[in-house]
């Protein structure tokens, strides 16, 4: 079946954009989400070259279901886009209330649904040429903002976590590649106004295929951010809220 790639959060934003991107390009993608209409939707526009795949990524359980039912129609992808995420209104956080709950929830998600998947097809990978799993973090996981800490270290933990098993892996035929998004217009991204330099979905999928082409190990795609992230971190409290508050 040639390139096979497995992109989770395929149902829309990023996750779509980089799934018709692969098959624009020839490869066989299995588009992992949530929402079965909208996956359905895809795969009448992309015809064989996408393969849906129900899963709720924060269940173990249900990522080893879906892995296993990939490996019974003889799927072997050497691409993973560990693409889907929580982001939006749920992770923004009341500063009158810290929950717990909301950390346990992204974590899940975030964090521990991104590694079932490394788990899972680990071995298999290795056995079978190899592959390159990429992550999809954030610029939050550089600079943390209020109501956002959930959010920002769960992107910061599966970044780091993939920055050991690049160097765990390396000489091997894995690889382990994260990819820091600023702002992208998605229905996840939730802000009072619009946020500076944001992305199209479909150009930072673009980008982001360009990237996983390549053989560098990690991305920033948006200049500004790289920079305004740093800035922000160097400041005093007091200078960083009131540049905030200009965005």
């Amino acid at each position: 079946m040639g390139n096979i790639a497995l992109v989770t959060g395929a149902s829309s934003g990023i996750g779509e954009a980089i799934s018709r991107e692969l098959v624009n390009r020839g490869w066989t993608v299995i588009g992992v989400g949530r929402s079965e209409d909208k996956l359905m939707e895809i795969q009448n526009e992309l015809s064989g070259f996408f393969i849906p795949m129900i899963c709720d990524v924060s269940s173990k359980e249900n990522i080893r279901e879906t892995s296993k039912q990939i490996l019974e129609r003889k799927l072997y992808p050497s691409l993973f886009f560990l693409n889907a995420g929580i982001a939006g209104e749920s992770v923004i956080e009341n500063p009158n209330k810290f929950d717990l709950k909301i950390h346990e929830n992204i974590m899940w998600v975030n964090y521990f649904g991104v590694l079932a998947w490394v788990e899972f097809w680990e071995k298999l990978c290795q056995d079978n040429g190899g592959a390159n799993f990429i992550v999809t973090s954030s610029v939050n996981a550089i600079f943390a903002p209020p109501t956002g800490s959930a959010y920002s270290a769960s992107k910061a933990a599966i970044a780091k976590a993939f920055e050991s098993l690049a160097l765990t892996y390396y000489g091997t035929n894995l690889r382990f590649s994260v990819v820091y998004p600023g702002p992208v217009d998605t229905a996840g991204l939730k802000a009072p106004r619009k946020l500076p330099f944001t992305w199209k979905a479909e150009k930072m999928g673009k980008s982001m295929v360009v990237f996983a082409l390549s053989n560098k190990s990690s991305y920033e795609p948006s200049f500004f951010y790289k920079i305004l992230t740093r800035l922000l971190r160097a400041l005093p409290a007091k200078y960083t809220m009131k540049l905030l508050g200009q965005l």
